[in-house]
């Protein structure tokens, strides 16, 4: 493809040689072949952008990479274009323009065209946020809409994955706190994403990521409670996006953001949650202890993957605090900030032996008022700080038993495993999902309508919080009663010691 005199790749928009792939991004321009419905190589859209290859397509548009002639940089093109009402053939057809299938449906095209730029809007607001794609320009052409953003020079997580595996816990946290800073910040404005997933967050070369397509992006104060257009991705979509009058808000995209990360940590894409809500089996991050993360971290993710929108965080600032408030009180997120760590914990401690004994005697002079933490319900002391006290000034660090205490809580809590759901499993395979979660088990038969070998109740219930080791009750089937005659003589005792054995509970041994 030829522009201002230059030959350029359609792949990357950067210098082609005559001979070969492409040298920067190693694509062979003569096997590129679009399908008739996306605008061919060359096209110039608003007498500005020259398009090239398509970068991807959905169900509401189908996006190119594009030369920006007037300002001379790579761009992002997205062009309005649900499937469901146009299409066109720019091979045998009519040229560029899309048409309608049904004049029927012009107005809600018309509509739907306004919602468009209303995403254009929605993004233009985030420019300079960090975590977000940036809106350049909008137009209307070809009967349909587009909009022009910054080019994001990186993949999708999703193929990030696919191709080079699962990432570390610290990976995950340090690529993602900007993302829920931005999101944070996306809400503020009253705007909930609503398509959240590995295709739409991309990882730039520099290992940051930004969040783009806000195509399904709506605003949380109009009235959510009406028939809207069902919109779900699955692994990824909480189960009120799966109904037409489901309630939706922030904690719609706390469950995709979190499943998200699940992905990444895991390399496994989630159970969709419709499916999880009949009955959940999907492994859980707190049992995989090879993972980067403390068990509060896992726990984090887990819960803003609860099925029931109550269950979750309800906001991305509560995630955020339950990811990272470990990390502000000293310890790194990933690999960054080693050194400024030490340098801050020297400081620290210089500041301690200070001021620590001016600090204890002044403050402990002063009544203790008791709060109420708006997020966990739990009582701390909050002491009222004399107006010159020095913003570095911390708590003397003293070793008392309630310290002791406190720490062989924490020992303890690392222990605890959480119970899965076995019942309806066969038993052998309950036993396999009780050795994983590092439990022993205890075997009762008993007579039932249920095929023989099913477990039919369980003595803990799902989601508990026991310690390794711990035993649970699975009374499993044994079958129907069968009729049998009754014996002509007396049983021996030695025969009816043999029938007590067979009925014996079993216990299963972990290691």
């Amino acid at each position: 493809m030829n522009i201002n005199g230059t030959n350029v790749c359609i792949g990357c928009m950067k210098p082609l040689e005559k001979t070969g792939g492409c040298s920067f991004c190693g694509m062979k321009q003569e096997e590129y072949n679009p399908i008739p419905r996306c605008l061919l190589p060359g096209t110039k859209v608003a007498n500005r952008y020259i398009l090239g290859k398509v970068l991807g397509e959905g169900s509401f548009g189908i996006t190119y990479i594009g030369w920006d002639e007037t300002l001379g940089i790579p761009v992002a093109v997205k062009e309005y274009f649900p499937s469901e009402m146009v299409s066109r053939d720019v091979i045998c057809g009519n040229g560029n323009e899309v048409y309608l299938y049904e004049n029927s449906k012009k107005d809600r095209y018309q509509e739907d065209l306004k919602k468009f730029l209303n995403e254009a809007r929605c993004l233009s607001k985030f420019n300079e946020v960090e975590g977000i794609v940036s809106v350049l320009d909008f137009f209307y052409e070809n009967n349909t809409a587009y909009i022009v953003m910054q080019f994001i020079d990186g993949v999708s997580v999703k193929e990030y994955v696919r191709e080079k595996g699962k990432m570390s816990g610290s990976q995950v946290l340090e690529a993602m706190g900007p993302v829920l800073l931005a999101l944070e910040r996306v809400h503020g404005a009253g705007i909930v994403h609503r398509d959240i997933s590995p295709d739409n967050i991309m990882i730039k070369k520099d290992g940051s990521l930004v969040l783009i397509d806000f195509g399904a992006a709506r605003l949380r104060n109009i009235d959510n409670t009406k028939t809207m257009t069902v919109l779900f991705k699955r692994g990824f979509s909480p189960e009120e996006q799966y109904r037409y009058k489901g309630r939706w808000g922030a904690y719609t995209d706390v469950y995709s953001i979190s499943a998200t990360m699940y992905f990444m940590l895991t390399g496994v894409t989630p159970t969709d949650s419709v499916i999880r809500a009949l009955g959940d089996d999907m492994p859980s991050l707190v049992s995989m202890k090879e993972l980067e993360l403390s068990v509060k971290q896992r726990k984090a993710i887990m819960k803003g993957m609860a099925v029931n929108a109550q269950n979750r965080w309800q906001s991305i600032s509560e995630l955020h605090e339950a990811l990272y408030k470990e990390e502000q009180s000293g310890k790194p997120v990933g690999n960054k900030g080693k050194w400024p760590a030490f340098c801050a914990c020297v400081a620290i401690t210089v500041l301690v032996a200070v001021f620590g004994s001016w600090w204890y005697l002044k403050a402990s002079s002063k009544k203790s008022n008791v709060t109420k933490s708006p997020e966990y319900g739990t009582t701390e002391v909050v002491r009222k700080l004399p107006a010159n006290t020095p913003l570095a000034t911390v708590e003397p660090m003293i070793s008392t038993p309630e310290v002791t205490e406190k720490k062989v809580a924490v020992t303890k809590e690392k222990e605890k495993t959480e119970v899965p759901d076995v019942v309806g499993l066969k038993v052998s395979r309950a036993k396999e999902k009780l050795k994983k979660s590092h439990l022993k088990y205890k075997i009762k038969y008993q007579e039932s309508e249920k095929k023989k070998g099913l477990v039919l109740s369980q003595s803990v219930k799902k989601g508990k919080m026991l310690s390794y080791n711990a035993t649970i009750s699975l009374t499993v089937s044994k079958g129907k009663a069968t009729v049998t005659p009754a014996p002509t003589k007396k049983p021996s005792s030695q025969n009816t010691k043999k029938k007590e054995t067979k009925d014996m509970d079993f216990v299963g041994v972990i290691q």
